[in-house]
Protein backbone atom coordinates (compact mmCIF):
# COMPACT_ATOMS: atom_id res chain seq x y z
CA UNK A 1 0.00 0.00 0.00
CA UNK A 2 1.40 3.28 -0.80
CA UNK A 3 0.19 6.34 1.37
CA UNK A 4 1.85 10.19 0.92
CA UNK A 5 1.92 11.99 4.55
CA UNK A 6 2.91 15.33 5.21
CA UNK A 7 5.22 16.03 8.09
CA UNK A 8 6.27 18.66 10.55
CA UNK A 9 3.22 20.95 9.91
CA UNK A 10 2.43 24.00 11.43
CA UNK A 11 -1.14 25.74 12.03
CA UNK A 12 -2.19 23.37 8.97
CA UNK A 13 0.67 24.77 6.53
CA UNK A 14 4.34 24.08 5.80
CA UNK A 15 5.53 20.58 6.45
CA UNK A 16 7.34 18.02 4.25
CA UNK A 17 5.61 15.10 1.68
CA UNK A 18 7.35 11.42 1.88
CA UNK A 19 6.13 8.72 0.13
CA UNK A 20 5.27 5.76 2.38
CA UNK A 21 5.45 2.04 1.42
CA UNK A 22 3.82 -0.80 3.35
CA UNK A 23 5.11 -4.49 1.99
CA UNK A 24 4.58 -7.65 2.93
CA UNK A 25 7.53 -9.06 1.79
CA UNK A 26 11.20 -7.69 0.43
CA UNK A 27 11.38 -5.79 -2.94
CA UNK A 28 14.54 -5.02 -4.85
CA UNK A 29 16.22 -2.09 -4.80
CA UNK A 30 15.94 -1.72 -8.11
CA UNK A 31 11.86 -2.03 -7.12
CA UNK A 32 12.53 0.56 -4.80
CA UNK A 33 14.27 3.20 -6.75
CA UNK A 34 11.68 2.95 -9.82
CA UNK A 35 8.76 3.49 -6.77
CA UNK A 36 10.84 6.54 -5.17
CA UNK A 37 11.76 8.21 -8.43
CA UNK A 38 7.70 7.61 -9.44
CA UNK A 39 6.95 9.20 -6.85
CA UNK A 40 9.12 11.69 -6.96
CA UNK A 41 9.09 13.47 -3.08
CA UNK A 42 12.58 13.83 -1.84
CA UNK A 43 12.38 10.65 -0.11
CA UNK A 44 10.05 7.49 0.49
CA UNK A 45 10.23 5.31 2.56
CA UNK A 46 9.68 1.47 2.26
CA UNK A 47 8.22 -0.27 5.28
CA UNK A 48 8.06 -4.04 6.55
CA UNK A 49 6.40 -5.65 10.34
CA UNK A 50 8.98 -7.75 11.26
CA UNK A 51 6.93 -7.99 15.04
CA UNK A 52 4.64 -6.62 17.00
CA UNK A 53 7.07 -3.78 17.90
CA UNK A 54 9.72 -3.84 15.58
CA UNK A 55 9.46 -2.21 11.81
CA UNK A 56 12.17 -2.40 9.26
CA UNK A 57 12.49 0.96 7.42
CA UNK A 58 14.61 1.75 4.29
CA UNK A 59 14.69 4.97 2.48
CA UNK A 60 14.86 5.86 -1.16
CA UNK A 61 15.75 9.66 -2.46
CA UNK A 62 14.38 9.59 -6.53
CA UNK A 63 18.74 9.31 -7.35
CA UNK A 64 19.83 6.61 -4.66
CA UNK A 65 19.13 4.40 -1.58
CA UNK A 66 20.05 6.62 2.04
CA UNK A 67 20.76 5.06 5.46
CA UNK A 68 18.28 7.31 7.45
CA UNK A 69 15.53 9.94 7.10
CA UNK A 70 13.77 11.51 9.98
CA UNK A 71 10.64 13.18 8.50
CA UNK A 72 10.34 9.92 6.41
CA UNK A 73 10.52 7.94 9.43
CA UNK A 74 8.03 9.68 11.61
CA UNK A 75 5.84 9.86 8.15
CA UNK A 76 5.78 5.80 8.25
CA UNK A 77 4.62 5.49 12.21
CA UNK A 78 1.77 7.91 11.20
CA UNK A 79 0.42 5.71 8.45
CA UNK A 80 1.26 2.78 11.12
CA UNK A 81 -0.96 4.50 13.61
CA UNK A 82 -3.86 5.65 11.30
CA UNK A 83 -4.01 2.12 9.33
CA UNK A 84 -4.45 0.64 13.00
CA UNK A 85 -1.47 -1.42 12.67
CA UNK A 86 -0.22 0.24 16.14
CA UNK A 87 -1.02 1.75 18.55
CA UNK A 88 0.16 4.59 21.48
CA UNK A 89 3.44 2.58 22.90
CA UNK A 90 6.95 2.64 22.12
CA UNK A 91 8.48 0.74 18.82
CA UNK A 92 11.17 0.07 17.40
CA UNK A 93 12.69 1.35 14.02
CA UNK A 94 15.24 -0.77 12.48
CA UNK A 95 17.68 0.57 10.30
CA UNK A 96 20.62 -0.97 8.64
CA UNK A 97 23.19 0.30 11.03
CA UNK A 98 21.07 0.82 14.25
CA UNK A 99 17.50 0.23 16.00
CA UNK A 100 15.85 3.70 16.95
CA UNK A 101 13.09 3.61 19.87
CA UNK A 102 9.65 5.19 18.58
CA UNK A 103 7.44 7.31 20.98
CA UNK A 104 3.82 6.80 19.60
CA UNK A 105 1.15 9.52 21.22
CA UNK A 106 -1.89 10.50 20.35
CA UNK A 107 -1.32 13.80 18.44
CA UNK A 108 2.25 13.71 18.68
CA UNK A 109 5.11 10.78 17.30
CA UNK A 110 9.04 11.12 18.25
CA UNK A 111 11.66 9.70 17.01
CA UNK A 112 15.31 8.77 19.04
CA UNK A 113 18.56 9.91 16.84
CA UNK A 114 21.37 8.12 16.93
CA UNK A 115 24.30 8.78 19.32
CA UNK A 116 25.38 12.73 18.52
CA UNK A 117 28.72 13.57 16.38
CA UNK A 118 30.17 16.90 16.10
CA UNK A 119 33.26 17.12 13.99
CA UNK A 120 35.20 20.78 13.67
CA UNK A 121 35.29 21.84 9.56
CA UNK A 122 38.60 23.11 7.96
CA UNK A 123 37.47 25.06 4.99
CA UNK A 124 35.71 28.07 6.97
CA UNK A 125 36.17 30.55 3.70
CA UNK A 126 34.76 28.23 1.45
CA UNK A 127 31.42 27.47 3.13
CA UNK A 128 30.99 31.13 3.80
CA UNK A 129 31.54 31.96 0.03
CA UNK A 130 29.07 29.01 -1.40
CA UNK A 131 26.07 30.86 0.71
CA UNK A 132 27.06 33.95 0.19
CA UNK A 133 27.86 35.19 3.71
CA UNK A 134 30.83 37.41 5.48
CA UNK A 135 32.68 36.22 8.80
CA UNK A 136 30.43 38.80 10.30
CA UNK A 137 27.35 37.27 9.18
CA UNK A 138 28.07 34.26 11.44
CA UNK A 139 26.73 34.12 15.42
CA UNK A 140 29.12 34.88 17.09
CA UNK A 141 28.45 32.44 19.93
CA UNK A 142 28.28 29.42 17.66
CA UNK A 143 30.47 27.28 15.14
CA UNK A 144 30.56 26.02 11.89
CA UNK A 145 30.48 21.82 12.50
CA UNK A 146 29.49 18.73 10.52
CA UNK A 147 26.52 17.72 12.85
CA UNK A 148 25.20 13.72 12.95
CA UNK A 149 22.03 12.13 14.32
CA UNK A 150 21.46 9.75 11.44
CA UNK A 151 22.95 11.91 8.54
CA UNK A 152 25.95 14.07 8.59
CA UNK A 153 24.71 17.53 8.20
CA UNK A 154 27.15 20.58 7.93
CA UNK A 155 25.32 23.12 10.49
CA UNK A 156 26.06 26.62 9.88
CA UNK A 157 24.83 29.98 12.19
CA UNK A 158 23.97 33.34 11.24
CA UNK A 159 23.36 36.26 12.95
CA UNK A 160 19.19 36.91 12.42
CA UNK A 161 16.66 35.51 10.25
CA UNK A 162 17.20 38.33 7.86
CA UNK A 163 20.33 37.08 6.23
CA UNK A 164 19.48 33.30 6.63
CA UNK A 165 16.31 34.66 4.21
CA UNK A 166 18.35 35.52 1.52
CA UNK A 167 21.33 33.42 0.87
CA UNK A 168 23.43 33.17 -2.20
CA UNK A 169 23.14 29.73 -2.81
CA UNK A 170 25.67 28.13 -5.20
CA UNK A 171 24.21 24.90 -5.07
CA UNK A 172 27.56 23.06 -7.17
CA UNK A 173 29.76 24.22 -4.19
CA UNK A 174 27.81 23.00 -1.88
CA UNK A 175 27.08 19.86 -3.77
CA UNK A 176 31.40 19.16 -3.95
CA UNK A 177 32.18 20.70 -0.40
CA UNK A 178 28.99 18.79 1.19
CA UNK A 179 31.03 15.67 -0.76
CA UNK A 180 34.15 16.49 0.93
CA UNK A 181 32.81 15.98 4.33
CA UNK A 182 31.07 13.14 3.79
CA UNK A 183 27.65 15.36 4.34
CA UNK A 184 23.95 15.33 3.13
CA UNK A 185 24.34 19.24 2.67
CA UNK A 186 24.05 22.13 5.02
CA UNK A 187 22.10 22.97 7.60
CA UNK A 188 21.40 26.81 8.24
CA UNK A 189 20.01 28.58 10.93
CA UNK A 190 19.69 31.26 13.51
CA UNK A 191 18.26 31.11 17.12
CA UNK A 192 15.99 34.16 18.02
CA UNK A 193 13.61 33.82 21.11
CA UNK A 194 14.23 31.02 21.85
CA UNK A 195 13.08 29.63 18.19
CA UNK A 196 15.39 28.24 15.76
CA UNK A 197 14.77 29.08 12.60
CA UNK A 198 16.92 27.21 9.38
CA UNK A 199 17.15 26.20 6.03
CA UNK A 200 18.51 22.81 4.68
CA UNK A 201 20.05 22.25 1.30
CA UNK A 202 21.09 18.67 -0.03
CA UNK A 203 22.32 18.98 -4.10
CA UNK A 204 24.38 16.07 -3.57
CA UNK A 205 21.68 14.08 -3.46
CA UNK A 206 19.37 16.42 -5.43
CA UNK A 207 17.67 17.90 -3.31
CA UNK A 208 17.97 21.92 -3.48
CA UNK A 209 15.73 23.24 -0.58
CA UNK A 210 14.46 20.80 1.72
CA UNK A 211 11.41 21.96 3.23
CA UNK A 212 11.21 20.42 6.53
CA UNK A 213 14.08 18.07 8.13
CA UNK A 214 14.49 15.91 11.23
CA UNK A 215 17.88 14.35 11.18
CA UNK A 216 19.72 17.62 10.64
CA UNK A 217 17.68 19.49 13.37
CA UNK A 218 18.38 16.22 15.41
CA UNK A 219 22.26 17.20 14.93
CA UNK A 220 21.58 20.74 15.67
CA UNK A 221 19.60 20.06 18.93
CA UNK A 222 22.41 17.67 20.14
CA UNK A 223 25.19 20.16 19.12
CA UNK A 224 22.95 23.17 20.83
CA UNK A 225 22.85 20.88 24.22
CA UNK A 226 26.76 20.53 23.96
CA UNK A 227 26.68 24.48 25.03
CA UNK A 228 25.81 25.38 28.17
CA UNK A 229 23.85 28.36 27.28
CA UNK A 230 21.56 26.84 24.71
CA UNK A 231 21.01 23.52 26.62
CA UNK A 232 17.31 23.16 26.28
CA UNK A 233 14.97 19.46 26.92
CA UNK A 234 12.74 21.10 24.61
CA UNK A 235 13.17 22.93 21.71
CA UNK A 236 11.23 24.37 18.55
CA UNK A 237 13.09 24.58 14.69
CA UNK A 238 11.11 26.36 12.56
CA UNK A 239 12.16 25.38 8.54
CA UNK A 240 10.65 27.38 5.50
CA UNK A 241 9.99 30.78 6.68
CA UNK A 242 11.41 31.75 3.06
CA UNK A 243 8.86 29.55 1.62
CA UNK A 244 6.20 31.95 3.23
CA UNK A 245 4.77 28.56 5.33
CA UNK A 246 6.67 27.27 8.31
CA UNK A 247 7.23 23.72 9.29
CA UNK A 248 7.65 23.49 12.64
CA UNK A 249 9.95 20.31 13.83
CA UNK A 250 10.10 19.63 17.84
CA UNK A 251 13.18 18.36 19.97
CA UNK A 252 12.70 16.66 23.49
CA UNK A 253 15.29 15.20 25.51
CA UNK A 254 13.84 11.60 26.76
CA UNK A 255 15.86 10.13 29.46
CA UNK A 256 19.07 11.29 27.74
CA UNK A 257 18.39 11.18 24.47
CA UNK A 258 18.00 13.19 21.64
CA UNK A 259 14.55 13.07 20.01
CA UNK A 260 12.68 14.66 17.47
CA UNK A 261 9.03 14.65 16.79
CA UNK A 262 6.17 15.93 14.52
CA UNK A 263 2.74 16.61 15.29
CA UNK A 264 0.23 14.45 13.06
Amino acid sequence: MEYIVNVFTHNGKGGNKAGVVIVKEYISKDECQKKAKELGFSETVFVKKISENIFELKFYTPQCEIEFCGHASLGAFYVLRETGAIVEGEYIERLNFKDLKVIVEKEKIFLEQDSIKIESITELERVLQSIGVKKEDLHEDLEIVVGYSGLRDILIPVKNRKILNNLDIDLEKIKYISKDYSAVGYHVYTIENNRVYCRNFAPLYGIDEEAATGSSNGALFGYLNTIERYKSDYLEFFQGENYGACSKITGRVIDGKIYVGSEF
